[in-house]
Formats: C-alpha cells, structure tokens, sequence
C-alpha cells in the first residue's frame, strides 16, 4: 500500500522546514493575487486537528478486559481530519492538475510530524501551509481494526490541544504568499474538523475563525465553501457539546456529523413541522433526529451531511434560499448554491465484493468527497444533493476498501463521475 509503506521505510526523523508562527498580513492583497479561473481547478484547504496513528489490523475482539488479544499487522498512517482529507482528495484529484490541495494542522519537529508531513507528500498534498512549532509535540493515536472492519481509538492529542484561531489565520494567510507572479488558484473550499477536540477552536473563538478564514479567501468573483466535520463529541455534558459547536453554525455551510453525535447535539424545541420529506423520511430517521436536522438549518447551517454507517448518508438542504445564495459569485456559482431549498435525500452506502475492508477514516472520505462535490465548478459537476451524496459514498467506498484506500487502484474524481453518470454503481450494501 502506498501510504502504509512510508512508514516502514523511515529510520530516522528527516529535518522539518519550520514555519514561522507569525505569518505576514496579506488579507489587504488577497483579492488581488486570486487568478479568475473559472473552471474546475481550484483549491480545497483541508485544516484542522491531526495525529499519526497507529493501525492494528485484524485485531481479535474476545469482549474481554484483560484477554491477551491478537492482530494481524502494523501501519502507520496520517490520521485525523486535516490528513485523512486531505489524503483522500490529493489521492482523488492526481490527475485534474489545476486542483490544488493543502494541508492546514500542527504539528512538533518530531518522528511523527515528519512521518505525516512524508505521508501528504506521497499522497500529493501540499505541505507549505503545515505550522511547525519547535516547542510542541505531534499527535499519536493507536486504532485497534477489529476483524469485523469496526475500530476503537486510543489518542494523545498534544499540540491539537494548543492549536489557536489566531496560528490558524495566519497559515491561511501564507496560501496568498508564493513564488508565482499569477498568484494562487482561488479556494473553492476550507475543510475543518474536529473542533469538539481542539479547545481553542469552539464555540465564539470557532464562528469568529470560520467568519475570518470565509473572509480572506473569498472574493466578488469566488466564494469558498467552509464545511465543518464532527468528532469526539462527549455525551456526558450535552450543554457543553452544544456551546462548542451552536454558535458557529451560521457561518458552516456543510456540516458533518453521525446519529450519535446528532442526538447528543440535540435541542429541546424545534419549530420545525412535518412535510412530505420529513414522511418519506421517517422509515429511515426517526423524528428526533429530523427535528434536530431543522434545528441547525434554523441556526444558519446550509446543509447537513448525516453519516449512518452501513445504511449510507443523508443530506438536508436548508429551506431558506436565501442562505444559498450567499454561495452564489459573479463568475463562478458552486454547485451547492444552485441546490433547491428544502432538499432532503437519502444515498446508500456500497458493498466491498472482496470482504477486505477498513473503515478507519471512511466518515472523513465520505465529508472530503461530498465537499468536493458541493464546491464543484463547470458543466459536468453541476451536481444535484443526490449526485454529489452518491459521489461521496463512492469516495468513502474506495477509502474502506483495503486494496484501493491508499491510492493503488483508487479511480480518481473524474472516474466516479463517469460512474455516476453512466449509472455504472457498485452493488448497494445491505444493512
């Protein structure tokens, strides 16, 4: 595997280049320095918290504390938000070479951080805009794979614990500081997880950093998606899950989260009613988590990405088409903010025929693939919210297919496309 391999073949800690953790103010230049492409090519920033981890594969599971478990192999991989989507869309976008994506997270001038940093650029992701702080350590995580494809996770989160809005706007503003005379391509899409997990990041400090980063990168000509994807929300003080995220919500455009993490998140009112969606629905959702899905559309959410494992996806489209519309730019309109308001559909997850499957970081692939969609430029990724969820499975099936989530064999962006496109789909997983 390509990506598992690095790992094995690095002796040593390679020297880190260090970023300077006061980055020059470009902001009042940032316009002027986007060229106008108006076609597909574009940037996708994939920012946020990241670790090297530590896969067991084929770990036994007898459901026993203390029974001496077995597993069938080690690899390292880069993991958390910020790698795993950027991994997967560098890996996804090989070919389309006006894509560009980079990597925004922290790391500390150690084995690790020089192990991930190794890992993106085989993946083919831009590295320049990785904080490199002298005084901080990388991130670890040891995940257990059990035989079943299901995982556990055992984390150290180190500098994520650290990472500030102010050291994450000043790497967004070094994506503006480079060699070429033409400037960067315009961003099409800030990608940012997990801010139950980064302190720093939540509540007013997160609506205030989304608000900026939406700020810098966009322009009249471009407006850049900010999608925001969920983990480690704790259930044991749902007040303080919510305080985290609810503040923010006006300013995420995508949001990801699983049922779990919905119902934990969950209000006491909604002034949500029942329509013919919400009925459709209803055999699949219960009531409680559709009442939830309106309840971040009425705090400015535009869509909700609703992750359930084997039965596939959800997206719900905000009712308001107003909230689209701010999507909208003269020169290049994203696919999202041409969605219909009030759209809800429910996409299938797909069947991996071989029976080799990992489904570490598949809520990532699934985030990264349907943000890919949603931002799209040009003709052929005019794509409705259910194109754009298909596509996302079909990205989040390659990631947890052991043969092609490292990229040997992974059909690239245009690829699965075609497959939508050509209704060429892999058998639907059954729950």
């Amino acid at each position: 595997m390509l990506l598992a391999s690095i790992a094995k073949s690095i002796t040593a800690a390679a020297a880190v280049t260090t970023s300077s953790l006061h980055a020059h103010n470009t902001r009042s230049s940032n316009t002027d320095n986007m060229s106008s492409t108006s076609g597909a090519g574009g940037s996708i920033i994939c920012a946020g918290l990241s670790c090297l981890d530590l896969q067991l594969v084929g770990c036994t599971q007898s459901g026993s504390d203390e029974a001496i478990e077995r597993y069938d192999e080690a690899i390292h991989c880069a993991g958390g938000s910020a790698s795993m989507t950027a991994t997967t869309l560098a890996l996804l976008m090989k070919e389309q070479q006006q894509e560009e994506v980079h990597v925004i997270t922290k790391i500390g001038p150690d084995f690790a951080g020089n192990t991930m940093l190794e890992f993106y650029r085989r993946a083919g992701a831009s590295t320049r805009l990785v904080l490199s702080d002298e005084s901080a350590r990388t991130s670890m995580a040891v995940l257990p794979i059990f035989q079943s494809g299901k995982r556990g996770c055992y984390v150290n989160l180190a500098c994520n614990d650290g990472f500030s809005p102010d050291e994450m706007l000043q790497q967004v503003d070094q994506y503006f500081v480079n060699d070429s005379s033409a400037g960067p391509p315009p961003a099409r899409a800030f990608l940012f997880g997990y801010p139950h997990l980064m302190p720093k990041m939540q509540g007013a400090s997160l609506k205030s950093m989304l608000e900026n980063v939406r700020d810098k990168l966009s322009s009249d000509d471009n407006k850049v998606l900010i999608a925001v994807d969920l983990n480690g929300v704790d259930g044991s003080d749902t007040t303080v899950a919510r305080s985290a995220l609810i503040p923010a919500l006006s300013e995420i455009d995508v949001l990801h989260l699983n049922e779990d993490e919905a119902m934990v998140l969950s209000s006491s009112s909604s002034s949500a009613t029942t329509n013919d969606a919400d009925e459709r629905n209803n055999s699949l959702l219960s009531s409680a988590l559709l009442s939830q899905i309106s309840s971040f559309h009425e705090h400015g959410c535009a869509v909700v990405l609703l992750s359930l494992g084997s039965k596939g996806a959800f997206v719900s489209v905000t009712p308001d088409a107003k909230r689209l519309q701010q999507l909208s730019s003269s020169e290049c309109n994203m696919a999202m903010s041409q969605w219909s308001a009030g759209t809800q559909v429910h996409v299938p997850a797909f069947k991996i025929e071989h029976g080799g499957v990992n489904t570490n970081g598949a809520g990532d692939a699934l985030f990264a693939g349907f943000s890919l969609a949603a931002s799209s430029w040009g003709s052929k990724w005019k794509l409705c919210p259910l194109n754009a969820g298909t596509f996302a499975s079909l990205v989040a099936w390659q990631r947890c297919d052991s043969k092609t989530r490292d990229g040997e064999g992974m059909r690239s962006a245009d690829a699965l496309m075609d497959m939508i496109n050509e209704q060429k789909l892999p058998v639907i997983l059954e729950d």
